[in-house]
């Protein structure tokens, strides 16, 4: 029961990072993201509530539900770090074909 929740929830979460990361690295923000990341890590509760703020706006980007997920994924510090780490490979990776 809880366990499997548990599990089916950081399947969610790492699937939503990859997604994220790979939205941001496809519009060229990589190194904003990057730097955006660092600096609100500190506020990263604070940030994900502005994400719920401009969530009308951001729903011409995205699915309106979706932004509410990454405002919750945003909201744990862990989270930040791990997105942090595939924006910095997505990088490399694009940094090695150039």
């Amino acid at each position: 029961g809880r366990l499997g929740m548990v599990e089916h929830g950081q399947q969610q979460s790492e699937q939503l990072l990859d997604q994220l990361a790979q939205r941001i690295n496809h519009w060229g923000l990589t190194l904003p993201a990057l730097i955006l990341l660092q600096v609100t890590k500190p506020l990263s509760f604070i940030a994900s509530q502005g994400l719920l703020i401009f969530q009308p706006l951001l729903g011409f980007f995205y699915d309106s539900p979706r932004v509410t997920d990454y405002a919750d994924l945003l909201a744990d510090r862990t989270n930040i770090d791990r997105l942090v780490a595939r924006l910095e490979e997505h990088g490399r990776v694009q940094g090695n074909r150039g």
